[in-house]
């Protein structure tokens, strides 16, 4: 039988080729598979960087002890030098007097010797710069002060110049950069008598402290 198509040739069935939608299936696959290499191989790295963290996590667990106790050292070690320093500032405000009954002693020459070493406490009226409430200005007026004094009493014979002058013991004391550093020469109490029939001078001398006014 012969078949004869009567429809116009642009209205005609056109017959195409499968090659686009093979190619386009054989992409897809392609990709497919691509993404499952990349998800295989991603997984992989994941699994292995979480067994890296697996085994540093149960090293640091075992070290944990000593991490702990390098951490106490370390907060010792801070509080510690908070502590020095805190020391060495009330140390360096304080009088050792330990240490300035020693230089006393080696300071002092042979014909001298010493009935008593005391500290105490002098007022004196000083003029000084203050606050005047009534006035709210700033004015010299006498006002009462109280120092600090080292009082030094003793006796002194005939030395080997022939004389019982007290200004060799006062002179050392002066020369000695440590006491001069902490006392000032104030006054001097000197009176001629007697001890026990011996000519001897007895003194008495006062050093303004002005180093260490928080010792007691």
């Amino acid at each position: 039988m012969i078949k004869i198509n009567l429809l116009p040739h642009h209205l005609r069935p056109v017959t195409r080729s499968p090659l686009p939608y093979l190619a386009s299936g054989a992409i897809l696959v392609v990709a497919i598979l691509a993404m499952m290499v990349l998800w295989i191989h991603v997984k992989s790295q994941i699994a292995a960087k979480e067994g890296d963290q697996i085994a540093h996590q149960t090293a640091l667990d075992t070290l944990k002890p000593v991490v702990d106790e390098c951490n106490q050292l370390a907060d010792q070690k801070l509080r510690l030098a908070d502590k020095m320093s805190i020391i060495q500032e009330i140390v360096s405000d304080r009088m050792i007097w330990s240490r300035q009954l020693f230089n006393i002693g080696r300071l002092t020459p042979d014909n001298f010797w010493y009935s008593g070493i005391n500290e105490k406490e002098k007022t004196a009226k000083e003029t000084r710069l203050v606050f005047d409430e009534k006035t709210k200005k700033e004015e010299m007026k006498p006002v009462t002060v109280k120092h600090r004094v080292l009082e030094v009493s003793g006796y002194v014979i005939e030395g080997p110049g022939g004389n019982n002058d007290i200004y060799p013991l006062t002179l050392n004391l002066e020369q000695d950069e440590e006491f001069a550093g902490i006392f000032q020469f104030s006054s001097p109490k000197l009176v001629d008598t007697e001890f026990q029939g011996y000519r001897v001078r007895s003194f008495v001398l006062e050093y303004l402290i002005t180093q260490g006014e928080g010792a007691k």
